[in-house]
């Protein structure tokens, strides 16, 4: 099985963010923008095959061989990374966890309720965000700072015991109001099932509004990718394809959204691009079944 990374850079449209994850996921309806920003998107997914048709292809950043915490230290290097959990397990707070709440939340169907838990995580490596979103983070803001100089803020926030906002005596909340209101704006109105609804598009401004990067972990096929919002274009092309090369992927450029497009296309299109006598050859191989409609039709390459 040969393991690929692709990704795709373009601008996005809060007010109109166009389809998500294939029907495994879709966006929270967007409440009106008066004037929607221009943001930049990075895209980040991963698959694994056995040759050019991806007829078994399993779809997911973890197929690449590449983790999450590997991809945004690549594409936000220098970066102090700080992990955001909305909806956790508060029994499984990571050591370290900053700004922590619990409250209680109603069940869909019926009068339970249970509790659950909000916090921050500063991550200083890529092993504590995978960690982190193993935890139950799906969010990671890339903040100004470097991990050596983290802000004040996170500063006085560590050991802070955790707060019920429901109690009157709750201790003062270590986090700026205007961060926690742009990510329960963003997180804080989810909905699970099928397609889940997990983020508020039109939130992602506020967020952007203090923080230079924002990386949500949305559900691919087989498993999640990342997707990275902010206000500058990334130029994380070059160190994309030298992280997949080191752990043992082929680097795939996309046209679209990974989590949208085909990735036969995608392999097709970088084939029509490789040059033999600087990389070898075409690492996948071509398929020994039928071609796809859009294949049999499409203009060969150039000689």
């Amino acid at each position: 099985m040969i393991a690929a990374l692709g990704y795709c850079k373009g601008t996005f449209n809060p007010a109109s963010p166009g389809r998500l994850c294939r029907g495994r996921e879709r966006w929270i309806e967007p409440f009106p923008i008066d004037e929607a920003p221009a943001l930049h998107r990075l895209v980040v997914s991963g698959a694994r095959f056995s040759d050019d048709s991806a007829a078994d292809a399993e779809r997911g950043l973890p197929f690449s061989g590449v983790t999450p915490g590997e991809v945004l230290y690549a594409a936000l290097p220098g970066r102090l990374l700080l992990a955001s959990a909305e909806d956790a397990d508060p029994r499984a707070v990571p050591e370290g966890a900053v700004g922590v709440e619990f409250y209680r939340t109603r069940l869909p169907a019926g009068p339970l309720e249970r509790w659950r838990a909000r916090w921050l995580l500063p991550c200083a490596r890529p092993a504590e965000v995978d960690a982190a979103l193993d935890a139950g983070a799906d969010v990671v803001l890339g903040l100004d700072e470097s991990p050596d100089a983290p802000p004040e803020w996170l500063v006085r926030a560590a050991g802070q015991p955790p707060r019920n906002p429901e109690l009157e005596d709750a201790p003062d909340d270590p986090v700026p109001r205007d961060l926690r209101e742009a990510l329960f704006l963003l997180t804080g109105f989810r909905q699970e099932g099928a397609p889940a609804r997990t983020f508020q598009p039109a939130a992602i401004p506020d967020v952007l509004a203090l923080v230079p990067a924002l990386a949500l972990l949305h559900r691919d096929k087989h498993g999640p990718c990342l997707g990275i919002y902010t206000r500058e274009p990334l130029d994380a092309d070059g160190a994309l394809q030298v992280l997949a090369r080191g752990r043992g992927a082929l680097p795939v450029p996309f046209a679209i959204p990974p989590m949208l497009a085909r990735w036969d296309r995608a392999l097709w299109e970088l084939r029509q691009d490789w040059d033999e006598a600087r990389w070898g050859t075409f690492p996948v191989p071509p398929t020994t079944g039928p071609l796809p409609a859009w294949r049999r039709h499409a203009r060969p390459a150039e000689e």
